[in-house]
């Protein structure tokens, strides 16, 4: 197990959950096996040497602010095969200690990883075989499945720019983004800074799927962008584009692995590292970083990934035999392409954490 996040779960038995479904405080048992979990009530007496888990950027209720170990959790970069939304079951959660990627107003565990770790030649090299195989595989955060998409504006004299749409809600946006919080106002920006350019934009895929609104009126959107697109995979518009514009998607790192130019019009976890154009600045320090630190960082050591696969795969029935049944990022996108072709996660998404092995 990585001590990026997790070493306060290294040498307790048990730890208190606040803020999770149901349904994720079984896929945290599937993370944590190890530990005893238990779901926090308001009538229940915690020591402060307890540790607590919480979910995302949820409050802590007055009640828990005296524990002194606190551990955030969210979703990978590399996540699933389908939404998060649609209830697909994740292949990667982050722990962090010291607050959360996407929130800029405190330093992260993976901040502070990317800022002083030694990163080795060993670290970098699975980094770029690691890049090598996201991109050859088309593999993104969420990989949806996409009908075949061939429609792409066949540009030659302007500059092609893919503007990446978020939910306006998102906590992302809320504690990464200071400047611009509506995906409007970012278009515009887009095209007041390109004026002559070709833009494309590309909603969030909640909001595409019905799952959840951003708050654009198309209408609107349509005196800043050429064209609106929801079809197509991720990857594809990413080979089509010339720069990739973004407040703090995700996208925006996929862009970085495929070579493309970034933009950055918020703050999210991989800028300020002299790898993206950055609109606006963060207060503290960052070192220049190699795009393979980057992804040795983000992808191989601030994660935690488990085997979705089930009791039929050997390589799990050898992992629950572990202390910490995880596995590495080169293996849980082997799964990843396993589960893709055979397209079979939906289901599995909600029968996993059910599973006996």
């Amino acid at each position: 197990m990585s001590l990026m996040g997790l070493h306060a779960l290294e040498y307790v038995k048990e730890a208190w959950v606040y803020g999770f479904s149901y349904r994720k405080f079984l896929i945290l048992k599937t993370f944590l096996p190890h530990l005893q979990l238990k779901r926090f009530k308001l009538d229940q007496p915690i020591s402060a040497e307890a540790v607590l888990i919480v979910w995302g950027m949820q409050p802590v209720p007055l009640v828990l602010q005296h524990v002194k170990t606190l551990i955030r959790v969210e979703d990978g970069f590399i996540r699933s095969i389908g939404l998060g939304a649609a209830f697909n079951s994740p292949i990667s959660w982050v722990f962090d200690d010291l607050g959360m990627y996407f929130n800029t107003q405190v330093e992260s565990r993976l901040e502070r990883l990317l800022n002083q770790h030694d990163f080795s030649a060993k670290e970098c090299a699975e980094a770029k075989i690691l890049q090598q195989h996201l991109i050859s595989q088309k593999l993104s955060k969420y990989n949806l499945k996409t009908k075949q998409f061939t429609d792409f504006p066949t540009i030659s004299a302007q500059q092609k720019i893919l503007v990446v749409g978020q939910v306006e809600g998102d906590a992302s946006i809320q504690y990464g983004s200071p400047h611009i919080k509506r995906n409007l106002d970012f278009l515009a920006k887009v095209r007041q800074l390109c004026p002559e350019a070709y833009l494309v934009y590309r909603p969030h895929p909640d909001v595409s799927a019905g799952w959840r609104k951003d708050g654009l009126d198309l209408a609107q959107a349509q005196h800043y962008a050429n064209v609106i697109r929801t079809e197509g995979d991720i990857t594809d518009w990413l080979d089509w584009a010339d720069e990739v514009h973004v407040m703090t998607s995700l996208t925006g790192f996929e862009a970085l692995l495929r070579g493309k130019s970034v933009v950055c019009h918020g703050l999210p976890f991989y800028s300020g590292w002299g790898l993206t154009h950055d609109i606006y600045a963060i207060a503290r320090t960052k070192r220049p970083l190699q795009l393979e630190e980057l992804i040795a960082g983000a992808l191989i050591l601030y994660p935690q990934y488990r085997s979705l696969l089930n009791q039929r795969h050997p390589q799990y029935r050898s992992l629950l035999n572990q202390r910490h049944p995880q596995i590495t990022a080169t293996q849980a996108i082997e799964e990843l392409v396993i589960l893709k072709n055979k397209n079979k996660i939906n289901w599995l998404g909600w029968l996993q954490p059910f599973m006996k092995y």
